[in-house]
């Protein structure tokens, strides 16, 4: 069933920015976001990089406002058609299809956008002077390892410039606001006067009159759209860290292709977005610097610098934070049992500051057969499956890798985030595992 959506135009008031979605028969709901802290930003930044944000502040929204089984058409995918203001719309619509594919690929949906006139007055306010001299780049900052880790690279390799770091949460997922602080305060005081945290946006759904959706996928472009208009507000560029293996989101099985939990850096991603944003106007580069290293070479990589192992273990990258279906330990914020958080253990392993207490749930104790342990039971049934760089080259492709000289190193990737995942399973493993995995 297809999904008609139309997007109001974006109205401030006092500090508060709300965005209308109108479903027609579907319902309709409401975007808002604090944007005060945003708006010496918006008002130096150009129109198309501040109309990109409210895009990416609906998309945001409507991927939580439109239920993904109920409105499916294979049991995934929903089908999306969308009118999105903007204020050129003649500027725009040469890139309907370049966007309408870009969110496809990034939420497995189908989208069909458009666009047409749109205004918003926004209130004028003074760029704070610390945002004037010294500043190097922009980085994402979610409050997750990778983030944590392309901060602390930066700022020790790059003594005489700030650093400009960018958030945002949803009070419906608990956790990465105080992640972010509690990382962001460790890092202040060893690097004074050198960070510049942007205050993390709180986004959310206002009002909704239908249960919402929860594999929301579309925080990435969300994240993206804040970076953008702020780095093209500053003239920097956009750094988005991520562990290569993550950013490929290699499918442990053909099966499991469509199960990708996240492409945010996907390499279709970054070169989708910088398409976009140099065909607008938008002077910004998005890159990810860490996309041909696994989760484990970003720690070690840490190794010069003596980095705080409490201030690592303070990050999160679960991507089932907080289930209440954990058993060892419940008061854990990783659930240990997913993808992300296996990586992550690969990772902080190498280091001997991965602890079973961190975890939920503890790899030697999962059940296999049940769903809580169907990612483990993938990722083993992966590891212990012989690729050749053939069958890898042949599934980077089909997953959506199209620059050819970007196909070697990204198959010596994927076959040392193989050799990764299989250490720790040596070290950790239960005797079932280790066979499942064949080692």
């Amino acid at each position: 069933m297809k999904i008609n959506i139309l997007v109001g135009a974006a109205a401030y008031d006092a500090g508060q920015l709300k965005i209308n979605l109108d479903g027609g028969d579907y319902g309709s709901s409401t975007v808002k976001c604090n944007f005060s802290d945003l708006l010496p930003f918006a008002g130096k930044a150009s129109k198309q990089a501040v109309d990109f944000f409210m895009i990416s502040a609906a998309v945001y929204g409507i991927d939580r406002f439109v239920l993904r089984r109920a409105n499916s058409v294979d049991g995934w995918s929903r089908e999306l058609n969308v009118v999105f203001p903007v204020r050129d719309p003649a500027l725009w619509k040469p890139f309907k299809v370049e966007l309408s594919s870009l969110l496809s690929f990034l939420t497995g949906d189908y989208w069909e956008v458009d666009f047409q006139q749109g205004e918003i007055t926004l209130p004028a306010a003074d760029l704070e002077d610390r945002f004037n001299d010294g500043l190097g780049q922009v980085n994402l900052f979610s409050g997750g390892l990778d983030s944590l880790i392309g901060a602390i690279k930066y700022l020790e390799e790059n003594a005489g410039h700030k650093l400009v770091v960018v958030s945002h949460y949803d009070p419906q997922m608990k956790g990465p606001k105080g992640d972010q602080k509690e990382l962001l305060d460790d890092l202040n005081s060893k690097y004074a006067g050198r960070l510049l945290s942007v205050p993390s946006v709180k986004v959310e759904l206002e009002k909704q009159n239908k249960k919402r959706e929860t594999t929301f996928r579309s925080r990435s472009i969300l994240f993206i759209g804040l970076g953008g208009m702020v780095s093209d507000a500053l003239g920097k560029s956009l750094i988005v860290p991520e562990n290569g293996s993550v950013s490929l989101n290699y499918p442990l099985s053909p099966s499991r292709r469509s199960a990708c939990s996240t492409r945010t850096t996907h390499p279709k991603v970054i070169d989708g977005v910088n398409v976009l944003f140099q065909g607008l106007g938008i002077q910004t580069q998005l890159s990810n610097p860490f996309e041909f290293s696994t989760k484990g070479e970003m720690v070690s990589s840490l190794a010069p610098y003596n980095p705080e192992i409490n201030t690592l273990l303070k990050s999160n990258s679960c991507g089932k934070r907080r289930h209440d279906m954990r058993k060892w330990n419940p008061d854990a914020k990783h659930c240990g049992a997913c993808m992300p958080c296996i990586y992550r253990r690969a990772a902080l392993i190498q280091i001997s500051a991965d602890k079973d207490a961190d975890y939920g749930d503890r790899i030697s104790d999962l059940n296999f057969y049940v769903k809580k342990g169907q990612d483990i039971a993938a990722c083993l049934a992966f590891l212990k499956h012989d690729l050749s760089p053939k069958e890898i080259k042949q599934e980077l492709i089909i997953n959506g890798v199209s620059d050819i000289l970007k196909l070697g190193p990204y198959v010596a990737l994927v076959e040392r985030t193989r050799s990764e995942l299989k250490a720790l399973f040596s070290q950790i493993g239960s005797p079932d595992a280790k066979t499942r995995a064949g080692i």
